[in-house]
């Protein structure tokens, strides 16, 4: 995948009648980037991750059909990779040891017109895993396709932030 040139992404935006101003990231080859402005590609998006976290929170496998695709490849901290349906069949048999699950902060990375994102965050969790309830802080990346009827999630990788020892 390659970032829009930056006059073309802003062209876009422009002619959605939302103006921004291109930031680089930190550390990002030359190219790619993020908007600051609130497009409603970025609304929606947006949307579709707070819409996601509450899904897992809850265990709402039916929020869930709607926003992940059909070939999504989740990989988990401990490094397991889950289908859709073995995604969605843990949740929905209460297997997840999350109790509360929400994105704490994201930055969006638009691609291919606007077709595809990239969303880099940090999220946070109660997990009630046998034994003592602790608190998970990670980091997450997950790549979404603008499809006819909304964004779908095609793939998500996490990884614990643990304290330093």
């Amino acid at each position: 995948m390659r970032a829009l040139p930056p006059a073309l992404f802003l062209s876009c935006l422009f002619a959605s009648g939302a103006a921004t101003a291109h930031v680089p990231l930190r550390g990002a080859p030359p190219g790619l980037a993020v908007t600051t402005a609130q497009s409603p590609l970025l609304v929606s998006l947006r949307d579709a991750e707070r819409h996601l976290a509450e899904a897992v929170a809850t265990r709402d496998v039916d929020a869930l059909r709607d926003l992940i695709a059909t070939d999504y490849y989740h990989v988990e901290t401990n490094g397991r990779v889950r289908t859709r349906s073995e995604f969605m069949q843990v949740l929905a048999r209460d297997e997840y040891e999350f109790r509360s699950y929400s994105n704490v902060s994201m930055e969006i990375q638009l691609l291919d017109s606007g077709h595809t994102a990239i969303v880099r965050g940090r999220m946070q969790a109660d997990l009630q895993p046998v034994g003592v309830p602790r608190e998970f802080r990670g980091r997450y990346v997950r790549v979404w396709q603008l499809q006819t009827d909304g964004w779908r999630n095609t793939m998500m990788q996490s990884t614990e932030i643990r304290p330093a020892r």
